[in-house]
């Protein structure tokens, strides 16, 4: 009777694992992402604008950050677990009079992706696409895509430049970070360090 039960139990402990490991191996896509955000906000895709939309890590977390909004009326932000798809936090700001000059950019590259439907997907004329940015990085670091694990990389506009945020880790430890604008694939900040193991 007893062996029994211990072989129950062991059977029910390996269909967890595998279940578990089948968990693990279901990646959350930056669609996913999107549409998850969109869903919440009670939002169509046609209807925003994304100011920020990739994966980072918070507190040895992944998420995917998803920042929108409606012109003239309201901004988004949500933080999505990367792993599970869950909401972590989300916040909703009615548009102010300085956003229509913060955000007169992204605004008008958007009209103009509009008014050029075949073109809709692709990067706005003569913008690094995420490819391109990370490209970048690395060749300044001297790094080959095969030597770093990237932590985040994604479009960003802070005071007018669009740009993308780029951060990567190496086998030794280090960490890299840069900010490349999307333009013309200047470097506009970048640091190296030792990662606090800490952490």
């Amino acid at each position: 009777m007893k062996k029994a039960i211990i072989t129950a139990i062991m059977a029910g402990v390996m269909v967890f694992a595998m279940a578990g490991s089948v968990f693990a191996a279901e990646k959350v896509t930056a669609e996913d992402a999107r549409k998850t955000a969109l869903d919440a906000a009670g939002l169509k895709e046609e209807q925003v604008i994304f100011k920020t939309a990739g994966k980072t890590m918070d507190d040895g977390m992944e998420i995917f950050e998803m920042d929108f909004f409606v012109p003239g009326e309201a901004k988004y932000e949500f933080d999505i677990d990367a792993s599970t798809g869950r909401i972590l936090d989300q916040d909703k700001e009615l548009w102010e009079a300085e956003d229509d000059f913060e955000y007169a950019l992204l605004i008008k590259e958007h009209n103009d992706r509009a008014a050029a439907p075949s073109k809709k997907e692709a990067a706005p004329t003569g913008e690094l696409t995420e490819a391109q940015a990370k490209e970048a990085a690395l060749k300044d670091a001297g790094l080959s895509a095969g030597e770093v694990t990237f932590t985040k990389c994604f479009r960003d506009m802070d005071d007018g430049v669009v740009k993308f945020e780029i951060e990567f880790v190496t086998a030794d430890g280090m960490e890299h970070e840069y900010e490349i604008g999307a333009a013309d694939g200047r470097i506009l900040e970048r640091s190296a360090e030792a990662m606090d193991m800490d952490d």
